[in-house]
């Protein structure tokens, strides 16, 4: 079997797998998000290890699993982590990960010029879009402007590192004693070449930023082996010793191919606390004005064109925890498919707008927040939750319509994973809004492990390619858009673009 871990940004999600794809079973763990201070947000790398061998421990004894049936282990996580480590691969801070903004004014820095394009001085610009076919996020989320927020701020702590690393990076170094990165981690730095044929540290960007390349991984392709387990990580997981470990992949690209298809411009759609629309294409692509693009896939000989949002369920989450439907540390879905199916579609209907943490895609609105428009006394639980479900959905065909515009012969319809997927309102929704069928995925919230699980049957030869082991993955439920709601969602997303431009900045 493969035992497969999906770190998320919250939680971690962790399955078994058989030879033929089959789960055997499965199991999340949640973990603190520390918040100290404004735009700041970190996470201990201590407690993702503890969760790691906790979760373990429990999929082993709650499905009588032989260790010795274990044949690999393989990691996905979150990406744009940024965690210091010392020669020992000792964290010498916590992680700043992807949602921290510390570093927002040294982005805005480095890009600068007098010449501007979509917020980008226009020479560097040009200069990361020639080398790495994208450019740092403006708000500092990104490694880049963290890895200087470091040196700049902490010099004594930048005198001891010996390596910065992303979440996956390290727990791979704690099960394996191997400092590596893979080719999707990478390219997210903004400090790889992402060249076809090259996918190594680009000297020329390093170099002008003052970066050392020795303090960065080494790069491998996620179906490489990099080693096996540890006596000493084994003892701790309880596992045997000399289990492969694979090289892994980022979440956003180990879902990917948990959706169920690596085939050209085939959209899969993501909705965990962010949400993306994806799809693989043959070469690099990018949409400057829209802040789509394209980052190395997991699949080696493929990139991954994203469209990333920032709230997704995260809206879901945050209304059910204020109107108390929670079960267990995550929404109702039963409780909340019911309510979505009683409520009312009319002009009167309230509005979502789901920037919670502002949005990127397909426009940066840092500033802009969450709200309601036209809530009225006479609204009810349900319409909140229905407008919730819309919003998000009405952000995603935002984003959607940018996409599909650089895709060819894209697919018939869209595969839907990660835990919102959950929700069959959310499904019959999302049909409706972006007026193609959705094909719910089984077991949605394990897309990540699932698609990890993949790389190491291909690397363990159970499966000839990626293209036979995708075939793994299987659709739950299909979900058509209903004609008769096209004018009352046409006219609710011309309504949410004219709320957008009249809240911009505000």
């Amino acid at each position: 079997m493969i035992i497969s871990y999906d770190f998320g940004t919250s939680s971690v999600k962790a399955a078994l797998f058989d030879t033929a794809g089959n789960l055997v079973s499965s199991a999340s763990q949640k973990y603190p998000v520390l918040t100290p201070k404004p735009g700041w947000v970190e996470q201990n790398p201590d407690d993702w290890w503890k969760a790691m061998c906790s979760i373990t421990a429990f999929l082993v004894s709650s499905s009588d699993t032989k260790t010795s049936s274990i044949s690999a282990l393989n990691i996905c996580a979150q990406m744009c982590g940024t965690l210091p480590v010392d020669i020992h691969g000792r964290p010498l801070t916590n992680c700043l990960t992807w949602l921290d903004t510390r570093s927002e004014d040294i982005a805005g820095r480095i890009t600068k010029g007098t010449i501007r394009v979509g917020g980008y001085g226009l020479i560097p610009l040009l200069r990361w879009l020639w080398i790495t076919h994208g450019a740092p996020n403006l708000s500092g989320r990104d490694p880049t402007s963290k890895i200087l927020w470091l040196r700049e701020q902490l010099p004594g702590i930048w005198k001891q590192i010996h390596k910065i690393l992303d979440v996956k990076d390290y727990l791979l170094y704690r099960c394996c004693g191997r400092f590596t990165t893979t080719p999707d981690s990478a390219h997210l730095t903004w400090l790889m070449n992402s060249q076809p044929g090259r996918k190594c540290w680009s000297a020329t960007l390093l170099s002008r930023l003052g970066i050392n390349p020795e303090l960065l991984p080494e790069i491998c392709k996620s179906t490489d082996i990099i080693g096996e387990l540890q006596a000493n990580a084994a003892a701790e997981l309880g596992l045997k010793k000399g289990i492969i470990v694979m090289a892994g992949a980022g979440d956003v690209t180990a879902s990917a191919l948990g959706a169920g298809s690596v085939k050209i411009s085939d959209l899969h759609l993501h909705i965990g606390t962010s949400s993306w629309s994806g799809a693989h294409v043959k070469r690099q692509t990018v949409d400057v004005y829209n802040n789509i693009g394209s980052i190395c896939s997991a699949d080696p000989d493929n990139y991954l064109l994203i469209a990333a949002q920032q709230s997704g369920g995260l809206c879901l989450d945050w209304a059910s925890r204020q109107l108390g439907l929670m079960d267990s540390g995550t929404p109702d879905y039963v409780a909340i498919n019911s309510m979505v199916e009683h409520s009312r579609t009319c002009a009167s209907s309230p509005l979502f707008l789901p920037w919670l943490m502002g949005e990127c895609v397909p426009r940066k609105i840092p500033v802009n927040r969450a709200g309601f428009v036209n809530l009225g006394h006479h609204h009810n639980k349900q319409d909140i939750f229905r407008a919730i479900l819309e919003g998000v959905a009405l952000n995603i065909r935002w984003a959607y319509i940018k996409m599909n515009k650089l895709l060819d012969n894209r697919g018939e319809n869209i595969r839907f994973l990660g835990g919102g997927a959950n929700s069959q309102a959310w499904c019959q929704i999302l049909a409706d809004i972006l007026q193609t069928p959705v094909l719910q995925m089984d077991m949605p919230q394990l897309g990540g492990a699932r698609g990890g699980a993949m790389l190491a049957s291909v690397a363990l030869g159970w499966h000839n390619s990626l293209e036979e082991a995708v075939k793994t993955a299987k659709i739950r439920q299909t979900f058509y858009p209903d004609q008769n709601t096209t004018d009352y969602y046409d006219e609710r997303f011309m309504r949410f673009l004219i709320h957008y431009r009249l809240n911009k900045g505000a």
